[in-house]
């Protein structure tokens, strides 16, 4: 029995969409500064969303994702903000991760791994562990995709 293009194009997005839920990374984005964090996300060549709000001292949400490159800040503004910078089920199946502040500093963050990559943590202009300059790619890190990630503010 032959199955018909539009079957069997069905069946294809179907299973595409099944194996695009499998390879989601999910994030949980947690407040622990004494004041709220309007969390904005930015993806690549898209305008910015509002993406949630976590309230002071223990505000959190939980979202998942599985396109390539996006980052996320507190506040609205260009300069003067740290970011937390992903790229997801990217080369190899890999997600890459990292902290900047090459556009200022203005909240601690950190970002942790479920599946063992390593925990990057900035809590001042001049921390190690972020992107100081354009190029400064030692401090991006990798993990296998499908995980979930901890972004924490106030860490």
């Amino acid at each position: 029995m032959a199955l018909s293009f539009s079957t069997l194009l069905v069946v294809v997005v179907a299973v595409s969409g099944c194996t695009a839920v499998a390879n989601a990374t999910t994030i949980n984005f947690v407040n622990r500064c004494g004041y709220s964090i309007n969390l904005v996300k930015t993806e690549n060549g898209r305008n910015s969303v509002k993406e949630c709000d976590l309230g002071a001292g223990g505000g959190s949400c939980r979202k998942s994702y599985s396109s390539n490159g996006m980052n996320f800040k507190h506040g609205w503004g260009g300069q003067g903000i740290t970011l937390a910078e992903f790229s997801f089920n990217s080369w190899q199946g890999m997600d890459f991760y990292d902290l900047s502040v090459i556009n200022g500093f203005n909240v601690p963050m950190q970002i942790e791994s479920s599946t063992g990559g390593p925990t990057v943590t900035c809590h001042h202009q001049g921390c190690s562990d972020a992107y100081q300059y354009p190029k400064d790619d030692t401090k991006t890190k990798g993990t296998g995709t499908g995980g979930t990630f901890t972004v924490k503010f106030c860490p």
